[in-house]
């Protein structure tokens, strides 16, 4: 029987103790592959995206053990964590700092000796966050519907997506309104007004990028405003959430 090393921790490991990698690497179950989510997905993933992983999940652990886990019982409701999701892994947004992070908690006996371990991102990074259902079968044998928040993240190493469970789909309708009210972007009556003036603030900035570039006179500045206007006509202007979510990670860079 074929043996191989392990391609982050040197370990000799065989057919049960291995996992294989999408570029064909192999890496071991027993310590390396237990550094990263039970949610992601190593099969399509090459060295390089598990190691980035790997590195998300200990800097992300080290965010949420020293940052934002002792806000869950901050006494300042501004301060505190909102969760989202059932089962598991949880979603906790933090407003305050900007930041979100997604938990796996592990337990080593029933409910004994619990673990966590967390992937943060910046809150003004999330572009995605759609309904999904997918049939599976249960314990039982039988057929069930399972239903997600499939998130996204721009400019994101390691884990950039993942789906959140969600009971049903008026679950998925609460995050959802959470995070359009976060973002301005709320599909309603009153915020309308805000959303044509991000719009046509959008339009008038592609209509002058267009007459600068036909006169080739387009700046790099001038390309990046546009782009930022465009952004913020269809996900919110999402400054304050970038200045928020800079300042709480200065100190773990």
């Amino acid at each position: 029987m074929t043996k191989h090393n392990c391609a982050i921790c040197g370990a000799e490991i065989g057919l049960v103790s291995e996992q294989k990698l999408a570029d064909g690497n192999f890496i071991c179950r027993k310590v390396c592959s237990k550094k990263t989510f039970k949610i992601y997905d190593k099969v399509n993933a090459t060295l390089g995206d598990v190691t980035a992983h790997i590195e998300q999940v200990e800097k992300g652990t080290r965010i949420w053990n020293e940052l934002l886990l002792p806000l869950k019982k901050a006494k300042d409701k501004k301060q505190k964590l909102k969760c989202l999701g059932t089962g598991g892994p949880l979603l906790y947004v933090s407003p305050s700092t900007g930041l979100v992070a997604l938990v796996e908690t592990n337990y080593k006996f029933f409910l004994f000796g619990k673990t966590q371990k967390a992937c943060v991102y910046r809150l003004a990074d999330l572009m995605q966050y759609t309904y999904e259902e997918e049939k599976v079968k249960g314990s039982d044998g039988k057929m069930e519907t399972k239903k997600y928040c499939a998130m996204m993240f721009k400019d994101t190493a390691g884990m950039y997506g993942f789906r959140l469970g969600v009971s049903n789909s008026q679950s998925f309708d609460s995050i959802e309104k959470y995070f359009d009210t976060l973002f301005g972007i709320q599909k309603t009556l009153r915020n309308s007004f805000k959303n044509a003036k991000r719009q046509m603030d959008a339009i008038k900035s592609v209509t002058s990028a267009a007459k600068a570039a036909a006169a080739g006179t387009l700046d790099e500045e001038q390309a990046a405003a546009t782009v930022g206007a465009l952004d913020a006509s269809v996900y919110g202007d999402r400054t304050e959430w970038i200045r928020k979510a800079d300042e709480a990670l200065a100190a773990f860079q």
